[in-house]
């Protein structure tokens, strides 16, 4: 026997605020000096980007560290099909790049104004670029392949970072 079901739409509006607790500072920095901290153990030395309060192999605390804004794509893939706030923007890439100095990858945007699978591929140089009006957010920057980056940061709506060379 199929069953009928009754739907009614609807739509909830919630306003909320959440904390980034112990990242915070992170989170700060690209919003007001478009840098990229990491933090590092004090025990083993792994540097982790994105930062961790604590080491994931030691468990011991760790210090915060600037990183540098250029870094390597490790595995990336492309998007086609996004939520709203991206849709602007496909196709576009996202991908791990292990920044110079970190021991981590972080998982960011990659943009290119001639976006094919070998701008993105994994070994690629890659360089930060912000966005001029930052809310403190992960999407207040993405990287561009570095031939890119000059042109990047010549558009109205962008610009170079605050530390290249950590």
């Amino acid at each position: 026997m199929t069953e009928n079901y009754h739907e009614i739409e609807d739509q909830i509006i919630m306003n909320y605020k959440y904390s980034y607790g112990g990242q915070s500072r992170f989170f700060i920095e690209l919003r007001d000096n478009k840098r990229i901290l990491g933090s590092k153990c004090k025990e083993c030395g792994t540097t982790y980007c994105p930062p961790r309060v604590a080491c994931a192999k030691c468990y011991k605390p760790t210090e915060w560290v600037t990183i540098k804004d250029v870094g390597e794509i490790k595995v990336s893939t492309l998007v086609w099909y996004s939520t709203s706030a991206f849709i602007q923007y496909i196709p576009y890439a996202v991908g791990y790049i292990q920044l110079e100095g970190a021991s981590t990858a972080i998982n960011q945007g990659i943009f290119s104004e001639s976006l094919v699978p070998s701008k993105i591929k994994a070994g690629k140089k890659v360089r930060a670029v912000f966005k001029k009006e930052r809310e403190g957010k992960i999407t207040d920057f993405f990287f561009v392949p570095i031939d890119e980056y000059e042109m990047w940061i010549n558009k109205p709506e962008y610009e170079g970072g605050g530390a290249s060379d950590g």
